[in-house]
């Protein structure tokens, strides 16, 4: 039986990494900061999650993937966390970005764990700018948005993640953790009890989603010589990067009636779903709509992104 062929870009030889993207030219990215997940998880759950996803599609599709980047710029008020400067995520994905770049990636999936409004932020306006100075695509995003059909896509460290990594990574979960008692809710748990609601049959099912959608969306960028298209997908980053940074803004200095949501209007989860699948037509009208409407009810208090990220 033929061994195993290694995917992880750290531990391959030279000749390993251009034969692999000779067969597959693209690179899967896992990051997440260190956080906080409830005493039953640990406390690199989202790095660990977005690694172990990155490696299942990765073995499906070809390609590799690279080294887990564990920065996030946010945490939750529990001990362990350890945020970071968006400005240092940022410049520390266009360093990724461009390394890549140089070195004959022609597609990176980026695939952030946490949902931090912060980091996908500076993830996206890295991946813009590798984009206008290279041939390369990048999708980026966090798991989240990836799952806009589902009816809850994630949470913090409650039944859905936990149960995720009860199917990835079963060793890294202890239910027995937490208190039993039902009326003492789990510290630092945002969504449904995982005592009674985490199952490995449910994570199951999120993480083979998500392996899914990265790997296809892997494959269709792969493929995706058409230079309008490509044009496209680049103007669909560029109406994130604007989106984000609203969102951004908003939920920093606006008051909490005027804040926008991560996903602040139909229109918006419209655009991601399609930008996922590759209908760029749509998910640019619905972003356009999207950015427009998010305008509007932030009262026009920032433009839509700075001026060297408008859409051209």
């Amino acid at each position: 039986m033929d061994a195993p062929v290694e995917r992880r870009w750290e531990r391959c030889r030279p000749q390993q990494i251009w034969d692999a993207l000779a067969e597959f030219p693209c690179v899967y990215v896992p990051s997440g900061p260190l956080e906080w997940h409830g005493r039953q998880n640990a406390v690199g759950l989202d790095a660990v999650k977005s690694t172990a996803i990155c490696r299942r599609a990765a073995e499906r599709t070809g390609g590799l993937v690279y080294p887990t980047v564990f920065l996030g710029a946010w945490e939750v008020p529990w001990p362990l966390g350890m945020p970071a400067a968006p400005d240092l995520i940022q410049s520390n994905a266009q360093t990724v970005l461009d390394y890549l770049a140089r070195n004959g990636v022609r597609v990176v999936i980026w695939l952030g764990g946490h949902g931090g409004s912060e980091d996908y932020l500076a993830y996206r306006r890295a991946a813009l700018d590798a984009m206008r100075q290279s041939d390369i695509l990048v999708l980026a995003a966090v798991d989240s948005q990836l799952l806009g059909d589902f009816e809850k896509p994630m949470d913090h460290a409650a039944a859905i993640e936990t149960s995720i990594m009860m199917y990835l990574h079963p060793e890294t979960v202890d239910l027995d953790a937490l208190d039993p008692a039902p009326d003492k809710w789990p510290e630092g748990v945002g969504g449904d009890d995982p005592r009674t609601h985490a199952s490995r049959e449910r994570g199951e099912h999120y993480a083979e989603t998500l392996i899914d959608r990265i790997a296809d969306a892997a494959r269709r960028l792969v493929a995706l010589d058409d230079q309008v298209e490509r044009r496209k997908h680049r103007q669909c980053v560029a109406q994130q990067v604007a989106m984000d940074d609203m969102v951004v803004f908003g939920r920093a200095y606006l008051a909490s009636a005027d804040s926008p949501g991560k996903t602040p209007n139909p229109a918006w989860l419209e655009h991601q779903e399609a930008y996922r699948v590759g209908d760029y037509d749509r998910a640019l009208a619905a972003g356009s709509k999207a950015i427009e409407a998010t305008r509007q009810a932030t009262a026009g208090r920032r433009p839509a992104g700075f001026d060297g990220e408008r859409i051209v």
